[in-house]
């Protein structure tokens, strides 16, 4: 009995002496071993800057539309089934070009009938003309010999019954002669009438050709062929491209320091980043009570990739600001985010999200409104890269 109970717990330690490398072979298969850190990919070449704030010129950014100089909306002078339109819109036209036919054939007849009367009256004219100058032939002869009459009867050679027959010979052609003249001056004046009727059939006849007003371009098309225009109705838009403008929206508290004939920088757009530099033109004299802005037109340099309708943006210099500007080519799109490489303290490059405001003045670069603080770096040519979590050669 004794001896059975003194060999249980040896036989318990040798089985756990047994167990124990086979518990420590499972926990080593089944354990696993944490990896060693990588150490981030190491790149050159790069320009790095460190930013602080600086004190730039402080511009007013002024949204606007571009705008030609010349606008026309050609409309119908008279009635009438439009025949032909030359045009379509987008069409580029030439001053003089033909844009659109109307129908002109009742309108010509009534000019073929004031060509008629102008002919009639020119007859008529001619031959009070003829008239008036028979009876100043006679006139004059009558007048002679009534002068010699005169002179006979004071030296007693004529008696009076014969110098009264002269005489009344005398105002007999001068009344004839008024006569003439009147019906001359009546001829003439249903010959200037004559003329003015068929110069207004005429004018009426040519309403129904509308000519380009000026160089430019087909903005809008109203009408086709077989509509019926009337006095007033529009027929096409059409504006000139020899010379733009921007009209631009400013708060009145910052219109005091805009000055005709002043320079100012406009961005458009459609021109992808390019700068233009207009001059101020006209400035709204008084502004509107309920928005408390004015108008503004800055005259635009002559530049083929103007049209009406763009959206830009003008800027006045008003006085000055401390503000952080990054260059342009540190700027990164990612959609419609921005973002710059920074380098932190260890050299390892973050991409970081930054809010920008207005372009510097002279082309300098971006204004950081948020996102950036003084004394950092930031990698100023990233170029496609992707430099997120790498790690700038030491000594950049």
């Amino acid at each position: 009995m004794n001896l059975t109970m003194r060999e249980k717990p040896a036989n318990a330690a040798g089985k756990l002496a047994l167990l124990l490398p086979l518990l420590l072979a499972l926990g080593a298969c089944g354990g696993k071993t944490a990896p060693a850190a990588q150490a981030p990919e190491t790149v050159s070449g790069l320009s790095v800057e460190t930013v602080e704030v600086q004190t730039i010129p402080n511009r007013i950014a002024a949204p606007g539309t571009v705008e030609s100089f010349q606008t026309a909306q050609l409309a119908a002078q008279v009635m009438g089934t439009v025949d032909r339109v030359t045009v379509h819109q987008g069409d580029r036209i030439r001053r003089g070009q033909l844009l659109v036919v109307l129908d002109d054939r009742q309108l010509a007849a009534q000019r073929a009938a004031a060509q008629a009367g102008l002919a009639q009256a020119v007859a008529a004219r001619e031959e009070a003309a003829r008239a008036a100058a028979a009876a100043q032939a006679q006139a004059s002869v009558a007048e002679k010999t009534y002068k010699r009459y005169v002179y006979l009867r004071e030296q007693k050679s004529v008696s009076p019954q014969e110098f009264d027959e002269v005489e009344a010979k005398q105002q007999a052609a001068q009344a004839m002669l008024a006569a003439a003249r009147a019906r001359q001056q009546q001829a003439a004046a249903g010959y200037e009438q004559a003329a003015e009727q068929l110069r207004a059939a005429s004018a009426v006849v040519s309403y129904t050709r509308i000519l380009a007003p000026f160089d430019g371009v087909v903005q809008q098309r109203f009408v086709d062929p077989g509509a019926m225009a009337s006095p007033g109705m529009p027929l096409l838009s059409v504006e000139g491209t020899a010379a733009y403008r921007l009209v631009v929206t400013v708060d009145a508290e910052n219109a005091a320091g805009i000055r005709i004939g002043a320079a100012a920088p406009v961005g458009l757009d459609a021109l992808r980043g390019r700068t233009l530099t207009g001059r101020v033109a006209e400035i709204e004299p008084g502004a509107n009570p309920a928005s408390h802005t004015l108008q503004v037109k800055i005259d635009l340099p002559r530049d083929p990739a103007l049209r009406s309708g763009l959206f830009g943006r003008a800027w006045f210099m008003q006085g000055t600001r401390q503000a952080i500007v990054v260059p342009r080519s540190a700027i990164l799109d990612r959609g419609q985010l921005r973002g710059i490489y920074v380098v932190d303290a260890a050299n390892v490059i973050h991409f970081r999200l930054v809010t920008l405001g207005a372009q510097a003045a002279g082309d300098q670069g971006r204004i950081v409104l948020s996102g950036l603080g003084p004394g950092e770096r930031v990698v100023t040519d990233p170029g496609a890269r992707d430099l997120d979590g790498k790690k700038l050669e030491a000594g950049r």
